[in-house]
């Protein structure tokens, strides 16, 4: 990567050589076989006409069982089974699993950033507000 920040204020060429250094690793990440499972079986998940109809039936659940009163646990119960059930389809399943591995691939390249940058990155990458309207 070759970055030219000669003629730039020192803010900005910061900010050039993060937003370049971002970009190729984002390139990276998407190119990993963890990644592509990952968006894999995403698109298989959201495809799925049983993980569609078992989502539909939880929501519903759930918003009922905000308004009503479960005296004898019959709500909680159902709302249990289904998400059971749910859990146990084989797409969700591979989504699981390829949702994990790509979180340890994430927090492994979060490790070796941190390390070379000296904080720890992801923690100090989120946003925060500065009371400065920003």
């Amino acid at each position: 990567m070759n970055i030219q920040t000669d003629n730039l204020p020192p803010p900005q060429a910061v900010e050039m050589i993060a937003a370049q250094a971002a970009q190729k690793l984002g390139e990276i990440l998407q190119a990993t076989p963890e990644f592509q499972a990952f968006l894999t079986a995403l698109k298989r998940l959201n495809q799925d006409v049983k993980v569609q109809r078992l989502s539909s039936e939880i929501q519903a659940r759930q918003r009922a069982f905000q308004w009503s009163v479960d005296s004898d646990g019959s709500h909680t119960r159902e709302l249990a089974r289904l998400e059971q059930e749910f859990e146990t389809l084989p797409v969700v399943i591979d989504y699981r699993r390829a949702e994990n591995e790509a979180r340890q691939l994430f927090q492994a390249v979060d490790a070796i950033v941190s390390r070379e940058a000296g904080v720890a990155f992801a923690q100090n990458a989120q946003r925060s507000s500065c009371g400065c309207g920003g």
